[in-house]
This record gives C-alpha cells, sequence and structure tokens, in this order.
C-alpha cells in the first residue's frame, strides 16, 4: 500500500525491437495463486508413472545391458545424464515436459540420484549393474514368461504396462516383432514379460486365468516357447530334407509306372492317429503342435486349417497315440484358451482314415512325377538345347523372391 492506494501491477509486452506496450495486470489475491499452484500439482499417479518409467524402462537392469545410446550416455560424465537428453525420450517427454515434475518423481527413488544443480540425473553408484554373463542371463529367462492373444492393431507399450500392473511387480516388457515386406515393424500379438522375481513369475503362472479384454492369454514359461520353436525349426529342417530326398527319387524313378510308384509309399503305423474337434476360431497349425508338443508328441503330420473345427494329427511310430492321450486330463487339452477334444482313431474309422492320407500321398507323388516328365527336354526362352552335353536337361533359376 502506498497513499491508502493499492498499487497495480505492471507488465511489459514486447512485440518487436521497438513495439513495446505496458499492460496493467490486476493484481492476483493470495487465495487464487494458493487455488492455481494446487491446481497445477502433479498427481501421485503421475509421479509414479514417471518413476517408473525411469527406473524400470531407461535405468533398469534389462534396459542398461542393451541400450547402446543410454551406456555410451553414462561414460561421459561419471554415470551423469542431462535432464536436456532425458527430455529426448517420447515415453518420459509424453507423462511431462516439465523437469521439476521428473525430478519431485524420482526424490523418492533409491535407485536413481539427483545432482546438486538439479540439472542431471544417474543411477546411484551404490547399486551396480550385475554381471550380464551366462548365469545371469539363464536366472533372467528362468523368470521370465511369454504370453499370447494381444491385438495385432493399436497395441502400445503404454497399454500393456497399464494391463500388467495389476501383476506387478515386473522388470520389464519386449513386444515381440517382425518386418513386413515393405521392412516395417508390426506386432506379432505376444510379448515377454520379466517379473522381478521367480516368484512373481510362478504367481502370474499359477492364475487360472489372465484375460486381456475379453480374450484368453496363451501363457508359457520363456524357456518352453525357446525350446518349442527350435523343435518347430528343426522340423521344418527335416521337412526341407524329406522334400529333397523325394525330389531326388523322383528324378532315379520318373519312368516307373502308377501301380509301382503307389506300392512304393511307406506303410502308415497303426494306432498314430489323433482326431480333435472344438476348435477355436483363431487356433492355427502351429498351435496345435506346440500343444501336443508339451505332452512330447512325435508328429508327423497336422490335417488341418485356420477355421476347420476338427482336425486330425498323424504321429509317428505305432501305438503312439494312446500315450499321449493317457497324458491329457479327460482325453482334453487347451488350446487358444479353449477346451479341445481328443481321441484315438480306432478298427474303421483308422483304416478309413489311413487309405484317404494313402491315396493323398500317391496322387501327390503322380503329379510331382507327372510334372517332371512333362519337363524333361522343354526349353525355355533364351536358352537352347546343348547337343554337345552329355544330358539334355537344365535347372530353370527359380524366380527371385520364390519361397523354396
Amino acid at each position: 500500500m502506498e497513499n491508502g492506494q493499492e498499487k497495480s501491477n505492471i507488465e511489459i509486452v514486447a512485440n518487436g525491437p521497438t513495439d513495446i506496450k505496458v499492460k496493467t495486470v490486476m493484481p492476483v489475491s493470495t487465495e487464487e495463486n494458493a487455488a492455481k499452484q494446487t491446481s497445477e500439482e502433479p498427481s501421485s499417479e503421475l509421479l509414479e508413472k514417471i518413476k517408473k518409467q525411469v527406473e524400470v524402462f531407461y535405468f533398469g537392469d534389462v534396459n542398461m545391458q542393451r541400450d547402446k545410446f543410454l551406456i555410451e550416455q553414462t561414460k561421459l560424465d561419471e554415470g551423469w545424464i542431462p535432464m536436456t537428453i532425458m527430455l529426448k525420450f517420447k515415453l518420459l517427454a509424453s507423462l511431462s515436459q516439465d523437469v521439476d515434475v521428473i525430478l519431485k518423481a524420482l526424490e523418492s527413488s533409491e535407485l536413481m540420484e539427483i545432482s546438486e544443480d538439479k540439472k542431471k540425473i544417474r543411477r546411484s553408484p551404490n547399486h551396480p549393474l550385475p554381471v550380464y554373463d551366462a548365469e545371469y542371463r539363464k536366472a533372467q529367462e528362468a523368470k521370465t514368461v511369454y504370453a499370447k492373444g494381444f491385438p495385432l492393431r493399436d497395441t502400445t507399450i503404454e497399454k500393456l504396462t497399464t494391463f500388467l500392473s495389476d501383476y506387478e511387480p515386473f522388470e520389464n516388457v519386449i513386444m515381440r516383432k517382425y518386418q513386413d515386406k515393405e521392412k516395417k515393424l508390426q506386432f506379432k500379438g505376444s510379448i515377454f514379460i520379466q517379473f522381478k522375481t521367480l516368484e512373481d513369475a510362478k504367481a502370474f503362472m499359477d492364475r487360472k486365468s489372465v484375460k486381456y479384454g475379453d480374450t484368453e492369454l496363451i501363457r508359457k514359461w520363456s524357456a518352453d516357447h525357446s525350446a518349442e520353436k527350435a523343435k518347430e525349426k528343426e522340423d521344418r529342417r527335416q521337412k526341407r530334407s524329406e522334400i529333397k530326398a523325394k525330389k531326388n527319387e523322383g528324378k532315379e524313378q520318373c519312368n516307373d509306372s502308377d501301380e509301382e510308384e503307389d506300392d512304393k509309399i511307406t506303410p502308415l503305423p497303426k494306432g498314430c492317429v489323433i482326431y480333435f474337434s472344438d476348435v477355436p476360431n483363431e487356433c492355427s497349425r502351429e498351435d496345435i503342435k506346440g500343444r501336443l508338443g508339451q505332452l512330447g508328441a512325435n508328429i508327423a503330420f497336422v490335417d488341418f486349417k485356420i477355421g476347420d473345427k476338427e482336425g486330425w494329427i498323424r504321429l509317428q511310430g505305432e501305438n503312439t497315440a494312446k500315450t499321449v492321450i493317457d497324458k491329457m486330463n479327460e482325453n482334453k487339452i487347451t488350446i487358444s484358451g479353449k477346451e479341445v477334444t481328443c481321441r484315438v482313431l480306432e478298427s474303421d474309422e483308422e483304416e478309413k482314415y489311413l487309405t484317404k492320407v494313402k491315396e493323398q500321398m500317391a496322387n501327390t507323388r503322380q503329379k510331382y512325377i507327372k510334372g517332371k516328365k512333362g519337363k524333361k527336354g522343354r526349353i525355355t526362352r533364351g536358352q537352347r538345347k546343348r547337343h554337345s552335353s552329355d544330358s539334355d536337361s537344365f535347372t530353370v533359376p527359380a524366380k527371385k523372391g520364390a519361397i523354396e
């Protein structure tokens, strides 16, 4: 107060080097100031999200073993990272671009340190990084879970971490992706969740049901999933070898009669066929092979395509189907969150199915041989018969991008 009058505030607004305006601003009461500060106070939920983002997804054990950018940054100034650098991380900036808010979220952190000038942060030297050796990787895999069933589109790491907040504590979430034809990364619909401890991972796996929306998630231990994928890879390699062997055999026997070819089909073993029904719409051949593989099934062929409600699995070896069925709970297995009923084909039903399989194998073989006969001596454009050669046959180059 001056001379009994309240002084007004003056605000100078510069619109240019020679354009200066003086604007009178009415004073703001103490109560209004307090209300404004309270409304801008960050919520405890936001502070917790920021803290988790920094502690887990940036400076956590998992990320710090593979994030090349952060690793290089920590070498520049005794581990200190300027906040100007931290704000370049999109997920952190999406939560807040206010340095004071971010630092406030880290005040209670045991893992992170804040510099005296409040311009930098770092992982505390009291929490050194573990040694990333074989023993460490094995321990990490033991507490990692594979989960499948998430939407292929519009799924983000933010949505996943929010969903998984009910199953904490976890250290890391990895979205599994692949490159499409345009070299763009696409989500596979499955993730790896690395939990804080093995007990946390077991608690997640022991849950009777885990749903994302209305979809029941398929859950497996990471080690089991890796073993299944390795087996599938070996199966594909074996199948390619078999196809190659059949091609070579077809070259040697291309002049044999149809009857002789039918007779040379290897007799199929008995007691090796499992019939299954009540299949969910999203189920694939790979899902079936993976689930039966968990029961020790040595699969020769899966007679099924996506959308079918039933199918057949032909195993290798005599009377192997019953052994697999006996490992099931009341002849049922769970695939894609739904119970699928299984049984062994027997008597006339088995004979009828195996006869159909033999016919299909014979037809496929005949088509292959006839195709080889039709190509014999054929000359493609731009090529000539080489009369001086011992053989008139030649190899047609495969089209670029063709799948073998």
